[in-house]
């Protein structure tokens, strides 16, 4: 009986002895769910998961007789052999014949214009709400300047083979959408008729 008792107080003494620390594991591993928990919920709403249009804009295709040589892909790599790599693709490139008109998909104010030997000529055009449409690959001699307020299929810039660093076969037309500050799908953006 004695024996019993003594088994039974070293085992109150252990857990009374370590009580802290069975205490802490149970915090950290409360912890570790919650964080668990959270990190799958985000999973759900990722930043390249923004739905592509939540309000009633319609975009006109940035060029006419075009063919769409490389799609929007935010979750596989695509093969670029100009630049020998492989890269995920958030943008619509369309294939089109050299000087073909580019134009403003939609209303808005021309935001910057540049060139670089990869990206070639860029037009940036805000759309307000936090959304702009970005138009890479054109000619050096665009039809807008900085500043200047575009209406829907304005004629903004010519196509031409520039963006050296996705192509040097053909002129093409590179076409981002940012929303939020996050690149989306132009597709989500596109009039029904035009996707």
């Amino acid at each position: 009986m004695e024996e019993k008792q003594v088994t039974s107080t070293k085992k109150t003494s252990f857990l009374k002895k370590n009580a802290y620390y069975f205490i802490l594991g149970a915090i950290v591993l409360c912890l570790a769910l919650i964080i668990g928990l959270a990190s799958i919920a985000k999973g759900t709403t990722n930043k390249d998961d923004v739905p592509a249009n939540t309000g009633k804009i319609e975009f006109v295709s940035p060029v006419a007789n075009a063919t769409i040589s490389k799609g929007f892909n935010a979750d596989c790599l695509q093969y670029n052999k100009v630049l020998n790599e492989w890269s995920i693709h958030k943008a619509t490139d369309y294939t089109v014949a050299s000087g073909e008109s580019v134009l403003a998909c939609y209303n808005g104010k021309v935001e910057s214009i540049s060139t670089n030997i990869l990206e070639g000529t860029v037009i940036t055009i805000d759309h307000g709400n936090n959304l702009k449409t970005v138009y890479k690959s054109l000619d050096e001699e665009v039809k807008v300047q900085v500043g200047d307020e575009v209406k829907t299929g304005q004629v903004i810039g010519k196509a031409s083979a520039s963006a050296t660093g996705e192509t040097t076969e053909t002129s093409q037309v590179h076409f981002e959408v940012w929303k939020d500050g996050s690149l989306v799908d132009p597709a989500g953006y596109m009039k029904t008729s035009e996707k």
